[in-house]
């Protein structure tokens, strides 16, 4: 039998609505459907491990001309030869309508690892970060490379020139720490998904980067003075109050917040999401708890009941007054419909802190106001 050409192809139609097919040869052939599409299937054999006749297949390749007659005859070959060996086209089909195709370099493998992330309902923020590590160090040195041609060696080099330049820049290796964490969590994505052939590769890849210091410090008693007198929970007149020095003053209820933060350990996310609602009493023991992250946190055991001391009961009711029954911490301007922002709050926490003229261990200005919770606890 002839086997086919271009010119056969594109001049063939199906004759009296029904469907003609052409044949190439080795099980290829080509459906022409009355509707003027043309299709690319593959007819073969998978060899059965007992020996036996084995199961036949049908393997769609793709339309024509998209999949030119070339194209069709190398996919097809490589199908063959696989079902000679024992492998079944028709798995390759089931893991790409599963989301299960396997990555066939490192740059898939991260683009398809960010994917997961989304899809599983991680913070915009996180794996944003994440993909811009991934696209700035990983990718460009080894994002050619098939995942499971990539050893220990190779992974630890890209953590390590990270390493060598921050410690040239004179920086203290954070990003060299995060590099290496987000690799290490990218590769044990592949190993759960079963696409690499060892487990372990890129466990304990930080063991080479330098050691992050931390740069918090216990504020003196003084320190902790004057922040509670600045924030007004002394004598309930503020630092603003007090001090006219033609600066643009802080927001109470921003101030409020900050200082919900401070007494009670809480990240600004917490703080900025409390409801009247959520301050309930304990009828068993009487106690005000503040039911924490009832409306959503950053991890499942971020929920939680704390009881309310005297001067943190006092700013939510202050907060209760002025705000009512919904939010306690809405949008300053009043332009929003939504409530203070974490970006807002960390801005005004950083102009507190150089007011008061506090710095961290190093002499620099903490840059959150989860900075402060920790060194004030």
């Amino acid at each position: 039998m002839p086997r086919l050409t271009d010119t056969t192809i594109r001049h063939t139609r199906a004759k009296d609505g029904v469907r003609t097919i052409l044949r190439d040869g080795g099980g290829l052939e080509l459906q022409v459907h009355p509707s003027g599409t043309k299709t690319w299937y593959l007819r073969c054999r998978v060899r059965a491990e007992s020996g036996g006749k084995g199961i036949q297949r049908r393997v769609a390749l793709g339309a024509y001309p998209a999949v030119s007659l070339s194209d069709a005859r190398l996919e097809a070959g490589r199908i063959v030869s696989e079902a000679r060996s024992g492998q079944d086209p028709k798995a390759a089909e089931t893991r790409a309508v599963l989301g299960l195709e396997k990555p066939r370099t490192v740059a898939d493998a991260a683009t398809l690892y960010i994917a997961h992330l989304k899809a599983v309902g991680r913070a915009e923020r996180y794996w944003k970060e994440r993909e811009r590590l991934l696209k700035l160090h990983l990718v460009p040195a080894l994002g050619k490379l098939a995942p499971a041609d990539v050893d220990r060696a190779m992974l630890s080099a890209v953590v390590d020139r990270e390493a060598r330049r921050q410690a040239k820049a004179k920086q203290k290796g954070v990003q060299t720490r995060r590099l290496g964490s987000v690799i290490t969590a990218l590769w044990r994505h592949l190993e759960d998904k079963g696409w690499l052939p060892t487990r372990g590769t890129a466990d304990r890849l930080l063991v080479s980067a330098a050691a992050e210091r931390s740069r918090d410090r216990i504020l003196s008693d003084g320190e902790l003075g004057k922040l509670a007198l600045a924030l007004g929970l002394l004598d309930g007149r503020t630092i603003y109050q007090r001090e006219a020095d033609g600066t643009r003053p802080i927001s109470r209820q921003t101030l409020d917040a900050m200082a919900l933060a401070l007494l009670l350990g809480l990240r600004a996310g917490e703080v900025l999401r409390i409801q009247a609602s959520d301050i309930q009493e304990d009828r068993e023991t009487g106690f005000i708890l503040l039911r924490v992250a009832a409306h959503g946190g950053k991890t499942a055991a971020a929920r939680r009941d704390l009881p309310l001391p005297p001067l943190a009961l006092r700013v939510l009711r202050h907060r209760q007054q002025a705000c009512g029954d919904g939010p306690l911490f809405p949008s300053p301007s009043g332009k929003t419909a939504g409530t203070l922002t974490v970006d807002g709050l960390a801005c005004a926490a950083r102009l507190l802190t150089d007011k008061l003229s506090h710095r961290d261990a190093e002499g620099r200005r903490w840059a959150h106001p989860h900075s402060r919770c920790r060194v004030a606890a």
